[in-house]
Parts: structure tokens; C-alpha cells; sequence
């Protein structure tokens, strides 16, 4: 048996079995979210800022924030000029995009790999043979 072939024997073992305990792995549920963590993470996401809803019956939406209060907040909804008024009692799930660490790591992320890729590539160019100028020996003898 070849070594590709076993390598490939070894890579399936190892995806099989961690697919297994994957699927073994109990899922934690989301705790629900309160009114009062709604309005505070909607006034930290601030007046104009987008924002994307799923209430509890079903309806999933996207919108810009025009106004929040006590019990509810408003929405304007894409080319729609209409303000959406959202309870909060109806919000089941909120989402505020991503979070400013996030993108920290996520452009730390890429820089870093270009960074590796940079310094690798110039590693195996410092490593290439140069070229004679002129020929040492006669072309045609």
C-alpha cells in the first residue's frame, strides 16, 4: 500500500471520528433575551445604525433604527419610507452586526497572513541560483 494511500486512510479516520463526537456534543440554547437587554443593546448600537429583527412569529427583518423607547423601537425598512414599530415583547432574536473585537481579529487575522505568505516568498527567492552572465564555456565546440 502506498503512502497516499494511507495518508488518505488516516484523513478519513480522523474526519469520521470527529464528526462523531461533534455530533455527540451537547448544544447549548441561546438564553432568551429581555427587554431591558434589547433597549440597551439598541441604544449601544445607537440612533441610524442598522440592525436585523426576528420576532417571534416568524418575520426576519433588517432595518435602520429611528426610534427606541420604554416598550418598543422603530424601524425603517429598506426603500420603505413607512417607521415599523417593533414591541419588544416580540423580539426573539437581535441582530447588531459584527462586534468591534471581531473585526479587531479579523484584521489582525489577515494581516498576519500576509505577512507569513510575504516573508515565505522571500525566503524561497532568497534561495534561487543566479544566472552566469556570459557563458563559461563555448556554446558550440
Amino acid at each position: 500500500m502506498s503512502a497516499i494511500s494511507r495518508s488518505y486512510i488516516r484523513l478519513m479516520t480522523m474526519l469520521l471520528a470527529c464528526a462523531l463526537l461533534a455530533a455527540s456534543a451537547p448544544v447549548a440554547s441561546a438564553r432568551p433575551l429581555t427587554q431591558e437587554k434589547i433597549h440597551a443593546r439598541l441604544v449601544k448600537q445607537g440612533m441610524g445604525n442598522w440592525v436585523g429583527v426576528e420576532l417571534a412569529n416568524g418575520t426576519a427583518f433588517w432595518g435602520r433604527i429611528v426610534s427606541i423607547d420604554d416598550q418598543s423601537f422603530g424601524l425603517q425598512l429598506h426603500n420603505d419610507p413607512a417607521i415599523t414599530p417593533v414591541l419588544y415583547s416580540d423580539v426573539v432574536r437581535l441582530h447588531t452586526g459584527v462586534s468591534r473585537g471581531a473585526l479587531i481579529a479579523c484584521i489582525a487575522a489577515g494581516v498576519g497572513g500576509v505577512l507569513v505568505v510575504a516573508l515565505v516568498a522571500h525566503h524561497e527567492m532568497a534561495k534561487m541560483p543566479t544566472l552566469p552572465t556570459q557563458p563559461t564555456e563555448p556554446l558550440f565546440p
